[in-house]
């Protein structure tokens, strides 16, 4: 049996939201949302990553996914109950439901049996699309410690590979960036080494 067919079978949640941005951290996710689940890497297609979710609250703008056909994003599977408090950390966004097909485990899925395409109909996945798209500027700019929490998540469970398929997958990267690691604004920023900081900055340096 492979890897995911292993977790699928350990999963008593029968809701799994496609973090694609900081859910995809696994410190922000638990010091923040209380998800203490282990992700497992996925690539969605029919969706964009792009920077034009805006955050009023927070003078800030987060990564959204955007229908799009002929795109893709890679995310991590997160079972979770989709509560209050996720609904919250998410206010910017509404979830919508993703179809299985539309979804792709590159070494952790092995053949597509019969058993694992009815092992995933027993579960709803979930994305993130942004309600209102709107692109960053100098009032709403990029934070370092978001773009830190996003990218770290991918290291952790993906290693550069993941991470620089987060680059490639997200769209407006040339944006107004505010460099806040000395004094985190990102509210649910992950706890990010300063060797990681350095392997995030020469990923980003080409950006």
């Amino acid at each position: 049996m492979n890897e995911l067919a292993q977790w699928l079978n350990l999963q008593t949640e029968k809701h799994i939201v496609l973090g694609y941005g900081s859910l995809l951290s696994k410190n922000s996710r638990e010091r923040f949302s209380n998800i203490y689940t282990q992700g497992i890497p996925v690539t969605v297609s029919g969706f964009e990553r792009a920077w034009v979710t805006r955050s009023l609250q927070e003078k800030q703008t987060y990564v959204g996914a955007v229908a799009n056909a002929r795109s893709q994003l890679n995310a991590q599977l997160i079972p979770t109950q989709i509560n209050p408090a996720l609904q919250e950390r998410e206010k910017d966004y509404q979830f919508v439901a993703v179809n299985p097909q539309d979804l792709n485990f590159h070494s952790h899925h092995g053949d597509a049996t019969p058993w694992l395409e009815e092992r995933l109909s027993a579960f709803t996945f979930w994305i993130c699309e942004t309600l209102d798209c709107a692109p960053a500027s100098e009032e709403y700019p990029v934070h370092q410690t978001y773009i830190d929490t996003c990218i770290a998540g991918c290291l952790e469970h993906g290693g550069k590979e993941e991470a620089e398929r987060f680059v490639a997958h997200t769209s407006l990267w040339d944006h107004p960036r505010v460099n806040d690691r000395a004094n985190p604004k990102y509210p649910r920023a992950a706890l990010v080494e300063s060797d990681v900081s350095n392997d995030i900055d020469k990923l980003l340096a080409d950006t």
